[in-house]
């Protein structure tokens, strides 16, 4: 697919509503305030240029908790460790600079985290055990930011180079409020462009959580690099 074009940051995007099918990503519940991330717009322009080479990756839960539990006690932090490992090898060998970003206390906002600037964030998730049947990939952004149009090319870019390097399905269907609220969106600095991505179903997605890593980590990083100027392969 051709790759979207450069855009100009405009006003916020509205947020989506679907039905809440319990995804385990954020922990997270919705908030009635944009937070920091949106207070700092003011001072963005002071600060010094951004690395057009440093990428955040977030391995979803990661120390913080073990995000979702399967009742055979699979978890879903030990999918997105490794899956983050492999982005961070990835792009470090297309001469990226990764930073291996922790989840932390949500009500605490907490460094490296608070204020991270950098060309890129994502976030990198599974979905529950809960929904049987549901197969698939999602990706979201944060509903109140003020790079709305990037943090769309971002996901864009995403589901495109995802859904290639693993032909798994979108399950758009299953957005959560939380996945748009999720709380690093708040936390970072206003001017990186940031998404979350539940990688599939711990359930019915279980054979290619397990064998398609590789490929999902390559999805994960050809969409950044799709972002970032083209950057793939």
């Amino acid at each position: 697919a051709e790759d979207p074009a450069p855009v100009v940051p405009a006003g916020a995007a509205a947020a989506p509503t679907g039905p809440d099918l319990a995804g385990s990503a954020t922990g997270v519940g919705p908030t009635s305030t944009p937070g920091a991330r949106a207070t700092a717009e003011a001072t963005a322009t002071a600060t010094p240029p951004v690395d057009p080479r440093r990428v955040g990756i977030i391995a979803g839960h990661s120390p913080y908790d073990t995000g979702a539990v399967c009742p055979d006690g699979r978890r879903e932090v030990d999918v997105t460790v490794d899956v983050a490992a492999r982005v961070q090898a990835l792009l470090e060998y297309r001469g990226f600079s990764v930073d291996i970003l922790p989840e932390h206390d949500p009500d605490i906002p907490e460094p490296p985290l608070q204020n991270y600037r950098g060309a890129a964030l994502v976030s990198i998730h599974a979905d529950s055990c809960d929904i049987a049947g549901a197969s698939g990939f999602k990706v979201a952004s944060w509903r109140y930011s003020s790079t709305p149009e990037l943090d769309q090319r971002l996901v864009d870019c995403l589901y495109d180079r995802y859904a290639a390097a693993t032909l798994l399905p979108r399950h758009d269907e299953s957005i959560t409020i939380d996945m748009w609220n999720y709380y690093a969106f708040r936390e970072i600095a206003v001017d990186t462009p940031a998404a979350i991505i539940e990688l599939g179903f711990l359930l019915d997605d279980r054979a290619a959580l397990d064998d398609l890593r590789y490929e999902m980590a390559l999805g994960v990083a050809d969409g950044i690099g799709c972002f970032l100027g083209g950057a793939e392969g």
